[in-house]
């Protein structure tokens, strides 16, 4: 008697363990050794940035299945079942793993979007981190809206001034504060009727916003750490959060670090939206826009058409994508 198969998609990640939702029904599945081992990512689309394929043979990953997946299973008993096949994405966002690592960690599959999360204050923004996280969306040709959270710690007009830049050069900024109970129809409407994966440091506010939206979801939340300034862990799992008016939150833990993964240097230029119409109009077709003279970004960044705080995270992650 063969085996049943089932459809669904991956929404909960956590100890070697995957909720997969299919239809009204949620299967606690495990992952095959035969999929572990032989697995291979999809070919990238034409024309896409991604240049290079990878395979599980040759790269090694943290975990093949991540939140998002559509994926096939053989079903078990009592609500279980085991993973066989990982149907072919559309995007993935992965970033290098943490602590030297040279495995990738894919923290979702299949989005419509990423939410980086940062607060005005308490934790302070970092800034860095930020351009890291819109990079690996422009990688992945995946649209980036950037909530800016706890505003109430601040006020409206300097939050506005903060991120003023990264308005200009294109992307959708949200102000919120969930104190102040500020901004949740404009956070609504982002989330609404999309696959949405949010990322930022610990303690900006990702499980309180989410509970703000849904009181009824209840996620652990934690204020920061009086000893060091900055958040404490609360999610300790990877999560697609399911919002009563529509749409899916992957709901991940708070990163310290976020190196990208399969970026060269010389693929860094094209990450940074304000540089994209400026490539190949410097003096050399190689340009670095580091050293070389009569480069387009330099001069953009003397004139003041490039915020220099971009330019030196340019650098910064040039040097170590």
């Amino acid at each position: 008697m063969e085996t049943p198969i089932g459809e669904g998609t991956v929404i909960r990640q956590y100890l070697g363990h995957y909720h997969v939702a299919s239809g009204s029904t949620i299967i606690d599945c495990a992952l095959s050794t035969r999929l572990r081992k032989q697995l291979q990512y999809p070919e990238a689309s034409p024309g896409s940035r991604r240049r290079r394929v990878q395979s599980v043979r040759r790269v090694r990953v943290v975990d093949p299945v991540a939140i998002g997946d559509q994926v096939r299973f053989e079903e078990g008993e009592g609500g279980t079942g085991m993973i066989c096949e990982v149907m072919p994405r559309r995007n993935k966002v992965s970033r290098r793993a943490s602590g030297g690592s040279r495995k990738e960690q894919i923290l979702a599959a299949n989005v419509d979007q990423v939410l980086p999360i940062f607060s005005a204050a308490a934790p302070p923004p970092e800034w860095d981190l930020l351009d890291r996280m819109l990079a690996i969306a422009e990688w992945e040709e995946v649209p980036a809206v950037i909530c800016f959270n706890k505003i109430d710690l601040t006020d409206e007009v300097a939050a506005r001034e903060a991120m003023a830049g990264y308005e200009r050069i294109g992307y959708r900024v949200v102000y919120t504060s969930v104190t102040a109970d500020m901004g949740k129809e404009a956070f609504q409407d982002v989330l609404q009727n999309r696959v949405s994966l949010m990322m930022g440091p610990s303690g900006v506010g990702k499980s309180s916003l989410l509970n703000w939206l849904q009181p009824g979801l209840k996620l652990r939340t934690a204020g920061v750490s009086p000893a060091t300034g900055g958040g404490r862990h609360t999610t300790t799992h990877l999560e697609l959060v399911k919002l009563a008016g529509g749409g899916l939150v992957g709901d991940i833990p708070g990163v310290r670090e976020f190196y990208l993964w399969d970026v060269e240097p010389e693929d860094v230029p094209a990450l940074f939206k304000e540089f994209q119409d400026l490539i190949g109009q410097c003096r050399f077709r190689d340009c670095s826009h580091i050293h070389e003279p009569e480069c387009a970004i330099k001069e953009a960044v003397e004139a003041g058409n490039i915020v220099p705080a971009r330019y030196a995270n340019y650098l910064r992650l040039r040097e170590n994508p």
